[in-house]
C-alpha cells in the first residue's frame, strides 16, 4: 500500500542562538531548491539515532552532540511524481567541540544560513516546510 515508505532523520544544527538551515540543490530529486534542515533515510542496519550522525557527517562533514530528540511525525511528500510515505525524527543536535570550521556541505545542498527566529520570517525561506519552521519557532527559538 505505501510502496516508498521509509524512515528518516532531520538535523537541527544549534550555534551561537542560531540554527543551520540547507538549501536543497536545484538537480535534487527530492525538494529541489527548498531550505530545509539536512535531513536523510536511515540506513537497514541504522536505527535513527545512529542515522542522525552520519548524515550530519556526510551532508555537512559535522560531527556532532546530541541535545535531545524534538519530534517524531509522520510525513507524505512527493518525490518527483512519486508518493513518498516517510517516519520522521527530529533532533537538536550542536557541533562537537562547539567546531563549524570543517563545515562543509555535500552536492545535495547549494547553500547554507545560519539563522535567528526572526530571519525565519525573511521572504528568502518561505520554502521552509510549516512543520520544521513550527518546530523551530516552539521547541528550539523558545
Amino acid at each position: 500500500m505505501y510502496p516508498n515508505y521509509r524512515i528518516s532523520v532531520e538535523v537541527i544544527v544549534w550555534h551561537d542562538d542560531k540554527v543551520l538551515l540547507t538549501k536543497r540543490a536545484e538537480h535534487c530529486k527530492v525538494a529541489p531548491n527548498v531550505w530545509n534542515v539536512p535531513a536523510g533515510k536511515i540506513k537497514y542496519d541504522e536505527v535513527p539515532v545512529q542515522g542522525l550522525f552520519r548524515e550530519a557527517k556526510e551532508e555537512l562533514n559535522l560531527d556532532v552532540e546530541l541535545i535531545e530528540e524534538l519530534f517524531v511525525r509522520n510525513l507524505k511528500s512527493k518525490s518527483g511524481d512519486e508518493d513518498i510515505y516517510r517516519v520522521v525524527f527530529t533532533y537538536l543536535v550542536k557541533p562537537k567541540n562547539n567546531d563549524i570550521s570543517l563545515l562543509t556541505l555535500n552536492d545535495e545542498h547549494s547553500e547554507f544560513a545560519w539563522v535567528t527566529k526572526e530571519d525565519l520570517n525573511d521572504c528568502k525561506y518561505e520554502t521552509l516546510h510549516d512543520d520544521i519552521r513550527h518546530i523551530l519557532v516552539t521547541k528550539v527559538f523558545m
